[in-house]
């Protein structure tokens, strides 16, 4: 994994690369680390950011000939090879559970439909020409919003707007302040992003997971988000100001896509009723390893 950016920082990364590849910098400034957080998953022909929930790949085609029986670019060829490229990383992707996108897609057409208008639709980030007329061709897309609403599992549903007095035990202890959202340090497990990640205890009892969350949140901003260094982490916005840190004890279940907590740390979990609003609106992250 590396770091690839899709931040407000994104036009001092591009400018970095580009004193770099011109040379007019030395090593220290070409090593910035300004995006270093983000966590990048590389599979066939492309990317996943995890951190921004973004999808990379780059199609290349040769020259064709026209009619006159001259050589010319041919884009179009290019950009239905990225489209190829795009469809075959997305069907890598890991739902749950060993489950992969491509696996759930072969079992509903209309899936599958949603899946290759998604490559479509995809937005062209880089297009090269080279002197032999070749044509590379870069194109990037997201897997929130639509495409996790194709894949994501159906026991994902929307949630009523919860009222905070109606919860049991919703008082408070004097001073103290309510959890904000949930951080989880799994950078010692062998744990790779997902789509749906799954949170259970040490006696198997589950502590976040679709019961608690809202398929209109999951949708528009994922189950979890992905960072790859707990000060970001702490400073991320989506688990607030007072964030809940629990360290992972292990994985579990196939392909060890849950992650299992302590006992202790699952009580504590627990005890703050206000998890039932911040798990609703998917405020969680995890914390893996670069």
């Amino acid at each position: 994994m590396r770091c690839l950016p899709y931040t407000p920082d994104r036009l001092r990364l591009m400018a970095c690369t580009l004193i770099c590849l011109l040379g007019l910098a030395g090593p220290a400034f070409c090593s910035s680390d300004m995006a270093s957080h983000h966590c990048i998953m590389s599979l066939d022909h492309g990317t996943i950011n995890w951190t921004t929930g973004t999808v990379t790949v780059t199609g290349r085609s040769g020259p064709r000939i026209n009619r006159e029986n001259i050589p010319e670019a041919d884009p179009g060829a290019a950009r239905a090879d990225a489209n190829r490229q795009l469809i075959h990383l997305l069907k890598q992707i890991t739902i749950y559970n060993g489950l992969t996108v491509g696996q759930y897609a072969a079992q509903n057409n209309a899936i599958m439909a949603g899946i290759e208008k998604t490559a479509r639709d995809a937005v062209i980030t880089r297009q090269y020409y080279t002197s032999a007329l070749d044509v590379e061709l870069t194109v990037q897309t997201r897997i929130l919003g639509g495409f996790l609403q194709l894949v994501l599992p159906d026991e994902i549903r929307q949630i009523p707007k919860i009222n905070p007095d109606r919860l049991p035990d919703s008082r408070m202890e004097p001073g103290k302040i309510p959890y904000t959202g949930l951080i989880l340090d799994v950078r010692e497990l062998d744990f790779e992003p997902v789509l749906y990640p799954v949170i259970v205890s040490e006696q198997g009892g589950t502590i976040y997971s679709a019961v608690f969350i809202s398929r209109e949140f999951a949708v528009q901003h994922g189950v979890g988000k992905y960072v790859c260094d707990m000060d970001t982490a702490l400073q991320n916005s989506r688990t607030g100001g007072h964030p809940l840190v629990i360290k992972a004890l292990r994985t579990s279940g196939k392909e060890n896509t849950a992650i299992v907590i302590s006992t202790a740390d699952a009580k504590q979990i627990e005890q703050a009723t206000e998890r039932h609003q911040f798990m609703k609106q998917c405020r969680v992250l995890f914390v893996t390893k670069n």
